[in-house]
């Protein structure tokens, strides 16, 4: 039992050792309000039930992207969120997003696109797409959405498996953020950014996908 504890903690330490170039902004929306570090367009967005929820319909009308975001000038970085579209609006341009190095008007938009089954990357100050991969995406389901930025280098994932990679200097640095357009609910979970330029934000609090924290009584008990 302890030669199996000893084991997992120098695995641990290893582990902490090998991330330590790095810092990590986690947000997991457990608390009962939006995380300050968050601006933008907060009215569309809060937090319920253990998660983000976004929103941003008109009966009529098709609305523009709406987002929040955090940072100010991260630029290589890994980010990943689970994100839900759960009630469409109009059905029309419904989707959820990871906004990435948002600079002035320049950035870029990693969308699914559930109204036309599409994942897609488009510039945000242009609208010009730079991906787009036909999915079979449904509303209601849990997708992992994840990016990995390195200079002009972008890949993106869905559910762990890529993709598609593209090269583009437009925008090299900027804000991370979360995306909500022509939805009545989309939920987002476990936002987390790692980079070398990325402050430590909520680390302590990181938990899995259940809401249950990982702490040295569970790692106790996988050796039990």
């Amino acid at each position: 039992m302890k030669t199996a504890i000893k084991i997992i903690s120098i695995w641990v330490l290893l582990l902490i050792g090998s991330l330590s170039y790095a810092g990590t902004w986690f947000d997991g929306f457990s608390g009962e309000t939006l995380d300050q570090s968050w601006k933008g367009d907060t009215e569309n967005f809060f937090v319920a039930d253990n998660m983000l929820n976004g929103r941003n319909a008109h009966p009529i009308q098709l609305l523009p992207l709406r987002f929040i975001e955090v940072g100010d000038d991260w630029d290589n970085y890994i980010v990943e969120c689970r994100i839900n579209v759960f009630m469409e609006n109009l059905l029309v341009c419904t989707k959820g997003a990871i906004i990435l190095r948002h600079n002035g008007n320049d950035g870029y938009v990693f969308a699914l696109h559930v109204a036309t089954k599409t994942v897609e990357v488009f510039r945000l100050s242009d609208g010009e797409m730079l991906l787009s991969k036909t999915k079979p995406l449904e509303l209601k389901k849990w997708y992992l959405a994840k990016a990995e930025l390195n200079g002009e280098n972008m890949a993106f994932y869905l559910d762990n498996e890529l993709v598609g990679q593209i090269k583009d200097n437009r925008s090299l640095f900027g804000s991370v953020g979360l995306a909500v357009q022509d939805a009545l609910v989309v939920y987002y979970d476990d936002f987390t950014i790692t980079g070398p330029n990325v402050d430590d934000h909520g680390i302590s609090a990181v938990k899995v996908h259940d809401k249950i924290p990982i702490t040295w009584a569970s790692l106790k008990n996988l050796v039990k």
